[in-house]
């Protein structure tokens, strides 16, 4: 069985021009499919927690790795928070309050907004395939289903906020199912899990992503890509404070 599992998966990942049994090229398809050079996407985020519930509505905007701006549309009392993210460098812009706030690196391991995804989460500012070595452990079946499990270690000279994260790929579209995040301690802390695979401009992202923490199971966020183009072309001054305070 196990045979007939990593011939299929030859057979897949060669005819989308990856080689099956090299970790580092899983990682890189799934990155590029599912961030590509730049992306313009329109989220909708619930965030559940035992005591309320609520639904953001955001427009991410992100080119390479180095930059990314968020703008929360939806509901009122956060419409125009917006947070930029230029290299190592993060603002949050309050409008009503008119002020723009800068974040530490320190700072992108807190939550976004009250959910449970990171500021370096929401801005992108790691990159699965350029900062973490990668290796094949062995398959495994995860709610009845098989999976490529790869072990993504961080680089010594890596800025990330994880030391180690684990992939669960599924060999039909070598795209990735789960994430499992750990912590210093090699501690499970999350479980991101994708679902709902679609068609953006040619490219294949799973749409719909729940994030579980694994200290609180009453607990989880949600995310639902609406549209997404990775067509776009930003104008040279979208990604400046000048633009992050003119919304």
């Amino acid at each position: 069985m196990f045979k007939q599992f990593k011939t299929k998966n030859l057979f897949f990942c060669a005819a989308l021009g990856i080689n099956a049994q090299n970790a580092d090229e899983w990682s890189k398809y799934a990155e590029k499919q599912m961030r590509g050079d730049r992306s313009q996407s329109k989220i909708e985020m619930t965030i559940k927690t035992p005591n309320w519930e609520r639904t953001l509505e955001i427009d991410s905007d992100v080119e390479g790795k180095n930059l990314a701006l968020s703008t929360i549309t939806s509901p009122a009392k956060e419409k125009g928070i917006r947070t930029l993210r230029i290299d190592n460098n993060m603002w949050n812009y309050f409008p009503k309050l008119k002020r723009k706030v800068a974040v530490s690196s320190s700072m992108l391991l807190a939550s976004w907004m009250g959910s449970d995804f990171t500021n370096d989460d929401i801005l992108k500012a790691s990159s699965m395939a350029e900062d973490y070595q990668h290796k094949f452990l062995p398959n495994k079946k995860l709610n009845g289903k098989d999976y490529r499990v790869i072990e993504n270690m961080a680089k010594t000279n890596a800025k990330v906020m994880w030391p180690k994260i684990v992939t669960y790929a599924s060999p039909t579209d070598c795209l990735p199912r789960q994430y499992h995040y750990f912590d210093k301690e090699n501690k499970l802390k999350r479980v991101l899990t994708m679902d709902e695979i679609k068609n953006f401009d040619g490219h294949k992202v799973p749409s719909f992503w729940t994030m579980q923490p694994q200290d609180d199971f009453k607990k989880k966020t949600t995310i639902k890509y609406k549209t997404m183009s990775f067509k776009t072309k930003f104008e040279s001054q979208h990604f400046t404070q000048k633009n992050l305070t003119d919304y």
